[in-house]
């Protein structure tokens, strides 16, 4: 596997508080990653320090074999947040078209995104539901057709229908050679689609690996189980 995404030592802390703490792991070039950690454990103040949204008090990121810019952010990398806040007052389909125009090289295909989101290109945004919300949000993430997308909590609010559709599209878009970050509490849906997994618990990495030895470790085939048997809260 060839190294896409390098992060070396890296710490971050606000004031006295600690929130990263010498994280180090890698994310291979073509592989769904799935990163697992209780709420507040750091997992969103990663993906800032990845984005270049927060800066990092020690430590490096790398993307390939160099330095992580901001112009390797913009052209490479697509966001969902865990919470996500479009203008309410536009509709989807216009949105969408306007964030296209700030795209460099091929016109994003708005409506491939809304028919694979399952969203009302007429409907105002400010009428969407949380799970419709979560849904624009991924078609943005996907607009510049991103080599590396970061997920957080991407099923966020989803119907268990749409949910399983996400995921079929994720596995789709990691067969056509996407790189993708996925964080999330559905511990079903990492299992279904992540081979290799970090846990992050009190600001510290305590496994990166394989899912498989993960789950023969604490000797169970559940994630969640062995997630909490891993955290101390089993």
């Amino acid at each position: 596997m060839e190294p896409l995404l390098q992060i070396r030592e890296v710490t971050r802390k606000f004031g006295n508080v600690c929130v990263l703490d010498r994280l180090t792991l890698t994310v291979e070039r073509g592989e769904i990653f799935g990163l697992l950690g209780l709420n507040g454990a750091g997992k969103t103040t990663l993906f800032k320090c990845i984005l270049k949204l927060i800066a990092l008090n020690e430590g490096s990121i790398l993307y390939g074999d160099k330095p992580l810019d901001l112009a390797t952010i913009h052209a490479k990398i697509g966001y969902l947040p865990e919470f996500y806040l479009p203008p309410g007052e536009l509709r989807a389909g216009e949105y969408l078209r306007l964030l296209g125009l700030a795209v460099s090289g091929p016109r994003p295909d708005v409506d491939f995104l809304l028919q694979k989101t399952g969203l009302d290109a007429d409907k105002l945004i400010g009428d969407y539901s949380r799970g419709m919300i979560q849904r624009l949000g991924l078609a943005i993430a996907l607009l510049k057709s991103p080599e590396f997308v970061i997920l957080d909590e991407p099923t966020l609010g989803l119907d268990p229908h749409v949910r399983l559709k996400l995921l079929e599209w994720l596995r789709e878009l990691n067969s056509q050679g996407k790189t993708i970050l996925l964080s999330s509490h559905d511990f079903a849906q990492v299992a279904k689609v992540c081979k290799r997994i970090a846990v992050l618990h009190e600001h510290q990495l305590r496994y990166i690996g394989p899912l498989n030895d993960f789950l023969d470790q604490h000797k169970t085939s559940s994630l969640e189980e062995a997630f909490l048997k891993e955290t101390g809260n089993a």
